[in-house]
């Protein structure tokens, strides 16, 4: 497979997404006249059927051995989408195809990383392209607002059926790629091709170890690991998902903690946010190198505890200068848990597929934990303080559930 086709799908899908999510509520209200709960509901439903999904399309994908078609038919789900939003005033007719095309088509990154694992990439290069795509989403949001400001809300559906058509294109070229190559192993390395097409990638199976017994080994190896990995898995996708409450929590809560908590112009929100966009990019390269010798769980744990300190001191500091500046170790939490939290996830579920459903639906389950979260404001003088200083506790109690059940595995370096 061309070496330009994960990041150029990457980049182009990522862009898909970046344009249609943050203006799916706004184009509602906009396009649709969508009261607040109507707007609520529509979400509500809609991220239900995105996470059912994200647990029948990657079992689908893992039972075929074939990511590239799952994102082939995403990518056509979001192109039906925008197209049959631009075609209706109704909002029943929007409400539908949202739930019913928007909903399983966010599953496409997912299918993305799932193929990159199933073709034998590391934990770096996942990590780079989970780069890639933070880059499209500091493009995304003020490019779509862009153009509803200047063209009119309903243009932008057109600009987001252009993406689409782009990531249609790009998952094609990919899934041909995949045959063409699989065509011309075939006749020479049939054991290999079998391996390949199994879609475990290595360290999950016989494939590419040279040899049954070899494989045999690592299966009694693992069976003899299971409890513990067991364990571990849930320990940690736990943990996963409470750092994702915070992450989507405190995105939501910035603006009112910045107005009503530090007393600050509301801009200032705006350029926090920005700003720790803008470095996650290069804080998930930095951690991506760093997979190759430090074990991805004492990543994660340091991640967390950044984010811990980040979420405690934040609420503390009432200066503009102090608030851009702890986007710092904020950027390196969320590079933490966006990047190394899902190779991670990928290394410990042996099924791409399913892997990466997991890793989505954490996040979907981090967004439900927000609601009680972000309800802490009204109980006290602090506010929203309260809820970041909750944020912090749940994130302190994460890096540490991670570390105690992630300590026994061998470093990269050593492995």
């Amino acid at each position: 497979m061309s070496r330009c086709l994960i990041p150029a799908s990457a980049l182009v899908g990522g862009l898909q997404l970046a344009l249609l999510n943050p203006v799916i509520a706004l184009l509602l209200s906009a396009l649709f006249g969508a009261d607040p709960g109507q707007v609520g509901l529509v979400l509500a439903i809609m991220n239900a059927s995105g996470f059912l999904a994200a647990l029948v399309i990657p079992a689908w994908a893992d039972r075929r051995r074939d990511y590239a078609g799952p994102m082939i038919l995403c990518a056509a789900l979001t192109l039906a989408t925008v197209l049959s939003l631009a075609a209706t005033t109704s909002l029943t007719v929007a409400g539908i195809v949202l739930v019913v095309l928007a909903g399983p088509a966010g599953v496409w990154s997912g299918m993305l990383f799932a193929l990159q694992r199933s073709e034998g990439s590391s934990a770096e290069q996942v990590v780079r392209t989970r780069a890639v795509f933070s880059v499209a989403w500091v493009a995304g949001p003020p490019l779509a607002t862009g153009v509803m400001t200047g063209f009119g809300d309903r243009a932008v559906l057109l600009l987001i059926a252009a993406v689409a058509l782009g990531s249609l294109a790009l998952s094609i070229a990919i899934r041909t790629s995949l045959r063409r190559a699989a065509a011309r192993t075939e006749p020479a390395e049939g054991e290999g091709v079998t391996g390949r097409a199994g879609g475990t990638g290595p360290g999950h199976g016989p494939a590419g170890r040279g040899s049954a017994d070899d494989g045999r080994a690592d299966e009694g190896a693992a069976a003899a690991r299971r409890p513990g990995r067991r364990l571990e898995l849930v320990v940690v996708v736990l943990a996963i998902t409470a750092l994702q409450a915070g992450n989507a929590g405190s995105v939501t809560a910035m603006p009112l903690l910045v107005t009503e908590h530090l007393h600050l112009a509301t801009v200032w929100a705006g350029v926090a946010l920005g700003v720790c966009a803008a470095l996650e990019a290069p804080a998930l390269l930095l951690l991506g190198r760093l997979t190759r010798t430090v074990r991805p769980t004492t990543l994660l744990a340091a991640g967390a505890l950044l984010a811990a300190l980040y979420y405690a001191l934040v609420p503390l500091l009432a200066s503009p200068l102090a608030l851009v500046a702890l986007q710092i170790p904020n950027a390196l939490g969320i590079a933490a848990l966006t990047g190394v939290g899902l190779a991670w996830m990928q290394e410990a579920i042996d099924r791409p597929g399913l892997a990466s459903g997991v890793y989505l639906n954490s996040r979907r389950a981090g967004a439900i934990l927000t609601g009680p979260l972000l309800a802490l404001a009204a109980l006290g003088a602090s506010g929203y303080g309260l809820t970041f200083w909750a944020f912090a506790l749940l994130a302190a109690v994460a890096a540490l559930a991670i570390r105690l059940v992630g300590g026994r595995e061998a470093a990269p370096s050593a492995r």
